[in-house]
C-alpha cells in the first residue's frame, strides 16, 4: 500500500515538555501538547512525541519551552492501544479500559519560532494533513449533526518515516475518520471495508465523557478522555470503491 501519513502544525505550546530516557537507544523522547487552529476557528490540542534526541537537545527544548512558545511541528498520526485506569470511588477497585490513543510522532526536530504569530495569519496552514489508507471497518452512519449527515470509519495507514525506537513495533497506524454533510453522503455511497482513499484534512481533538460499569461492585462510572481523529477537507476515492457504473450511452460512446 502507498505510504502517505504526514501533518504540519503551527501553534503554541501549552505545557513544558516531559522528557523520557530510553535505556536501549540511550536517547530521549519529549512529549508535549500544542494548541493549533483550523479554518473554521476551532482549536485542537494534539499531543506531540519527539524521539531520538540526545541529552543536550532534550535539555534545550525543556528550557526554551518552559513558558509557552510558538512552534512548527512536522509529524505523522500514530495509534496504539493503552489500558486506561478508572478508579471506582464506591469500592476502590481500579478498572482498566482499552483505549485507542491517537497522537502525533514528529519526524523532524520541532522548530521554535522567534516571534509571536497571530492565529489569523496561519489558520490556513496551521493544521494540515495528508493520508493514504484503506478502510479496516465498514463506514457507519452517525446521528445527524445540525441537520447534516455524519459518518465515521477507521483506516489503516502505513508510516512513511522511520523512528528507530519504534522499529520493533508496528509500522501501520489505525486512526478514525469523521465526515460530515455532503462528504459523509458521498462516503456512505462510495466506501466499504478495504476501500483505499486519499485524504487531505486536519487532526481533530475532542474531550468526551465515557461510561463503564465497575467490574467489582457494578457501580456506574464515568471518565473523560481526549480522542484524536482525522477530519477531511477532501477525499479522493482510489481503489475498491463503489464507483458508478457507466450507462448505456456512455458504453456506446466508448465502443464508437
Amino acid at each position: 500500500m502507498a505510504r502517505e501519513n504526514s501533518f504540519i502544525f503551527f501553534g503554541r505550546s501549552v505545557n513544558a515538555p516531559v522528557a523520557f530516557f530510553n535505556e536501549d537507544s540511550k536517547t530521549y523522547r519529549l512529549t508535549f501538547t500544542v494548541e493549533t487552529f483550523r479554518r473554521n476557528g476551532r482549536k485542537d490540542y494534539p499531543t506531540i512525541n519527539v524521539y531520538s534526541l540526545n541529552e543536550g537537545e532534550a535539555k534545550e527544548y525543556v528550557s526554551r519551552m518552559h513558558d509557552p512558545v510558538f512552534i512548527e511541528v512536522r509529524g505523522m498520526a500514530s495509534t496504539k492501544m493503552v489500558k486506561k485506569p478508572v478508579k471506582c470511588e464506591a469500592c476502590g477497585n481500579v478498572n482498566f479500559v482499552d483505549t485507542l490513543q491517537t497522537e502525533i510522532i514528529s519526524y523532524s526536530k520541532p522548530f521554535i519560532l522567534k516571534e509571536k504569530v497571530e492565529p489569523a495569519d496561519i489558520v490556513e496552514f496551521a493544521n494540515v494533513g495528508n493520508l493514504i489508507g484503506s478502510l479496516c471497518t465498514d463506514i457507519t452512519r452517525k446521528d445527524i449533526v445540525n441537520g447534516k449527515t455524519a459518518a465515521q470509519f477507521q483506516i489503516a495507514v502505513n508510516r512513511r518515516f522511520r523512528v528507530n525506537e519504534l522499529e520493533r513495533g508496528t509500522r501501520t497506524d489505525y486512526p478514525w475518520v469523521k465526515v460530515f454533510g455532503d462528504t459523509a453522503d458521498e462516503c456512505l455511497k462510495r466506501l466499504k471495508k478495504s476501500s483505499q482513499i486519499y485524504i487531505t484534512g486536519a487532526f481533530q481533538t475532542r474531550d468526551i465523557e465515557r461510561r463503564i460499569v465497575c467490574s467489582k461492585c457494578d457501580e456506574r462510572l464515568s471518565y473523560s478522555e481526549r480522542v484524536g481523529e482525522i477530519v477531511p477537507n477532501g477525499i479522493e476515492f482510489l481503489n475498491n470503491c463503489l464507483f458508478d457504473k457507466p450507462d448505456a450511452e456512455e458504453k456506446a460512446n466508448e465502443k464508437a
